[in-house]
């Protein structure tokens, strides 16, 4: 019997709580408390929460704003996103930015002035006093490219092996080759993508999973992409002030974009609309979504979720060795410290010393990602004299920090021998986003 549940001896194994112990990789999307979360469950471990956030102007919202007024003093202008223009509904533009400036509702001399109207982006959201960061230079991800108006710059995800980018860079010269004028009528042959696409009028990043599809899927996207941008751009000049021009999808959508193809095997929902929602989506056809129906045990449950958060916030993280890290977060730094612990030292002491480090590794950079700790950290592993169990341990941690979705960069040994990274700050911590959580007494 399982120790999540009673009366499970007359399940089979198509039940759910058999498939949870599979070692699959799997995205829930469930709720609590009335808020949708989703989570990444790879290899039987939560990688990555996300949740809803319920704000006015989620990050990458389009807006028609009109500028308050030009703050030299601060190095930007401050744009109104709603007629009233409210704390929390105003957004901040950095000066370097205003030299592109194409106001709608006036001719553009170079100059940003009170009263001018622009389609502005949300790319940061407000941070205690700081309200949200704006930018002109609006784009569009899909899950193979990010598309944004430009000059024809093509760029690569660093994430791709060099083969993969340049198969991926003579697929799309060739398809450029095959371009049409926009205004040209042309019916494409069966089978084959319509190539309306002026490539010298845009910049593009190929992502991660354009090396997992055929050219076909990727030329499809920028596609659509490209004409939902010349979408916003003709509706900047029709409508009225703090329109809305683009909406993000639902948080969920976004973050299945996000992820690798062979990140996911399965998306398990127990929201009906939800999952109506993703088989009717483009972003999903890459994957079985299944609708959990048992009214027996909540899907929560049945991944154990709540023991598994309890675990994932708890500053102490046991090791299979039996040694355990200490996990402590700081405004400044989060701190980790490596402890031998309960581990039997059946080898020489700089032996077992160099593989404690080296399991060490890899729970240090998972726990990283997982609770999503961003900026310096510090990890103070056990100390070693011997110089190659030092080498080794450092291109250990260059080649696991590398795996992270998230820019992460081993920088060195600290003279007192801490090994420091940084970690790029793209959302809020784990703690944060499990703020209104449910939790089973």
């Amino acid at each position: 019997m399982s120790r999540h549940v009673q009366g499970t001896a007359h399940l089979d194994g198509e039940d759910e709580l058999y498939r949870s112990k599979k070692r699959e990789n799997k995205m829930l999307i469930l709720r609590n408390r009335g808020i949708l979360y989703a989570f990444l469950i790879q290899n039987n471990r939560i990688c990555k929460v996300v949740r809803e956030e319920r704000e006015e102007f989620p990050i990458g919202t389009i807006v028609l704003g009109k500028v308050l007024h030009v703050a030299k003093q601060f190095g930007g202008a401050f744009f109104a996103l709603t007629e009233k223009g409210a704390k929390g509904q105003t957004g901040f533009l950095q000066m370097e930015e205003t030299g592109c400036c194409q106001p709608v509702n006036r001719q553009a001399d170079g100059r940003l002035l009170s009263g001018d109207e622009l389609p502005v982006q949300i790319v940061r959201q407000a941070k205690g006093n700081k309200p949200p960061q704006l930018t002109l230079e609006y784009s569009l991800a899909g899950q193979f490219v990010t598309i944004k108006r430009g000059s024809g710059h093509v760029a690569y995800s660093s994430k791709l092996a060099q083969e993969d980018k340049a198969r991926i860079e003579r697929a799309f010269e060739k398809w450029k080759k095959t371009a049409l004028p926009e205004s040209a009528p042309h019916k494409a042959p069966q089978g084959e993508t319509e190539n309306l696409f002026d490539a010298g009028k845009w910049d593009i990043v190929f992502r991660t999973n354009a090396a997992f599809v055929a050219p076909e899927d990727w030329q499809k996207e920028i596609i659509d992409l490209s004409s939902q941008l010349k979408d916003i751009d003709q509706m900047s000049q029709t409508r009225t002030a703090y329109s809305r021009l683009y909406e993000p999808e639902a948080f969920y959508l976004d973050f299945l974009k996000d992820q690798r193809l062979s990140a996911i095997g399965e998306i398990v929902t127990d929201e009906k609309e939800v999952y109506e929602t993703l088989n009717a989506h483009a972003y999903a056809r890459f994957f079985p979504v299944r609708l959990y129906e048992d009214d027996r045990i909540a899907l929560a449950g049945v991944y154990a979720l709540d023991t598994r958060l309890r675990e994932l916030l708890s500053p102490k993280v046991h090791l299979k060795s039996g040694a355990y890290l200490m996990i402590e977060q700081t405004e400044a730094l989060a701190a980790v410290d490596v402890n031998s612990g309960k581990a039997e030292k059946k080898t020489e002491p700089e032996e077992f010393y160099f593989r404690t480090n080296l399991e060490a590794v890899k729970e240090v950079c998972y726990q990283l990602s997982a609770r999503n700790l961003s900026g310096i950290i510090l990890v103070d592993f056990i100390n070693m004299k011997d110089r190659r169990h030092i080498e080794a341990l450092t291109e250990a941690l260059r080649e696991e920090c590398a795996k992270d979705p998230v820019p992460t960069r081993f920088v060195d040994l600290t003279k007192l021998g801490l090994a420091e990274i940084t970690r790029k700050k793209t959302s809020r911590s784990l703690q944060h986003t499990l703020r209104d959580w449910a939790w089973k007494r």
